[in-house]
């Protein structure tokens, strides 16, 4: 009987969970929907990005309305949230988000815009610093759509001008040196962060706009900023700028990376490599540089592109010989100005690098991760000397390696005809009077005295007057 009494316990308790079974399995979808949990805007130069970050993966469908201007996602399986409500549109084309259900279960989405823009979407899975993503590109539609560079960045004090010798400012002609600073990461890649909350896409940014006025007051030398704010922009497209939209003749990156050993320290300059890295360090870096596509977010559909690097690969070993050459004198400009990781250059396959025809140059200012080259990197002074010795290095690279038609060309052309190479029978007065200059002017630009005795081959250079 006791056993019996059991059985039918058992048996009731299985009826119960079987009907609560049924109930989960016949509760709508709607009940387990997604929901976005945050919104972020970032407004560049040529586009404006809005990113809804959720709180699972969904599809959706985008379509544009005009008369207003409008963009309209359409989410299956998710709800309104408060963040919708709470959209910073930070002054940009964007001047409006709304959002209602639908009777078919979507939430509806609608950006109201200021202009027409021509929207692009895609979906990010979630990654090291982010979950599941939907991200809205909004490009303008008119003339000039690339990324854009400022005549002025924000303003910071002008240090002294590394010039030319003075007796040469009457040079002519020859078209200006472009160079390309790019401040790594920004917008939706924070880069890396340092203990006390540093930022590496704000650290670089400002670097990058000191070393921007360090060569602009340079004759000869005209700077552009690949980011001019803090937005994201892919790797390929950072090149491209350098490329075609800037025509530049050198492009440097900026970083200031971090690494688990907080111990690591010191500055470092690489170039690319093609067949591997130099050090396990700069496999490392180049690693988490490479990444930032997949952090800041990149529609990657181009079958093409494994067919181009194939090409770029073909044409780089011009730019990789003239990329090491100036990474080496920015790497020795640096070394007097603050710690080294490695006193020389090194190599690794990073992507920002691979330029054909452009020398291309990495450059880590610091380790964030390191507490005391977090509070350097922040601090103006420091920038301020990081930012004069690249600037230096960039210029001295140029005096020896000017590209032809330039005005550094044209400065080197001079310099080098106003040499002359001692004859056999020739003497000092006779050499002063042929040039017409001063024959003490002579002696003291060589730093001869009356005691020297000058020797057939010796090459003395002489005085512009």
């Amino acid at each position: 009987m006791r056993l019996e009494k059991g059985l039918k316990k058992s048996l009731k308790k299985l009826l119960q969970a079987t009907v609560v079974l049924g109930i989960i399995l016949a509760t709508p979808l709607s009940l387990a929907a997604e929901k976005i949990s945050s919104v972020r805007v970032w407004n560049a130069p040529d586009n404006t990005r809005i990113v809804f970050d959720l709180t699972g993966p969904v599809s959706h469908h985008l379509f544009t309305l005009e008369a207003p201007n409008r963009v309209v996602i359409d989410i299956p399986n998710a709800d309104k949230s408060k963040a919708l409500d709470l959209v910073d549109f930070k002054g940009g084309p964007l001047v409006n988000v709304r959002s209602a259900a639908q009777s078919n279960g979507d939430l509806r989405v609608v950006l109201d815009l200021d202009r027409k823009l021509n929207p692009k979407s895609f979906l990010l899975k979630p990654s090291e610093q982010y979950g599941h993503r939907l991200v809205i590109d909004l490009e303008n539609t008119g003339p000039g759509n690339a990324v854009a560079a400022v005549s002025a960045p924000a303003a910071t004090a002008k240090p002294a001008s590394v010039s030319q010798p003075k007796s040469y400012s009457s040079i002519k002609g020859g078209r200006d040196i472009v160079v390309a600073i790019d401040a790594g990461h920004g917008g939706e890649d924070p880069g890396a962060i340092g203990a006390k909350g540093t930022r590496e896409k704000d650290v670089v940014l400002q670097i990058a706009r000191r070393i921007y006025n360090v060569l602009q007051v340079e004759k000869g030398i005209k700077p552009v900023l690949i980011r001019t704010g803090d937005y994201f922009i892919p790797l390929a497209a950072r090149r491209e700028a350098a490329r075609r939209k800037h025509n530049a003749d050198l492009f440097v990156s900026i970083h200031a990376d971090a690494f688990d050993n907080r111990k690591a320290r010191g500055a470092s300059v690489f170039a690319l490599s093609r067949s591997g890295a130099t050090s396990t360090l700069a496999r490392v870096l180049a690693e988490k540089e490479n990444q930032s596509d997949a952090i800041g977010g990149v529609n990657i559909n181009n079958a093409d592109e494994m067919v181009a690097s194939v090409i770029y690969d073909l044409a780089m070993e011009g730019s990789m010989e003239h990329s090491i050459k100036v990474g080496s004198i920015v790497l020795r400009e640096m070394g007097g100005v603050t710690h080294l990781h490695k006193k020389h250059l090194e190599q690794a396959g990073f992507a920002v690098l691979k330029s054909p025809d452009i020398p291309s140059i990495l450059v880590e200012t610091g380790f964030i991760s390191n507490p005391t080259e977090e509070r350097n990197l922040r601090s103006t002074d420091h920038q301020v000397k990081l930012s004069r010795a690249i600037g230096r290095g960039i210029i001295t690279y140029f005096d020896q390696h000017p590209p032809p038609g330039t005005y550094f060309a044209a400065l080197k052309e001079q310099r080098d005809a106003l040499k002359h190479r001692i004859a056999s029978g020739e003497t000092l007065s006779g050499i002063a009077q042929r040039y017409r200059v001063d024959l003490a002017a002579l002696m003291q630009h060589n730093r001869l005295s009356n005691t020297d005795v000058i020797r057939v081959g010796q090459v003395l250079s002489i005085p512009n007057t």
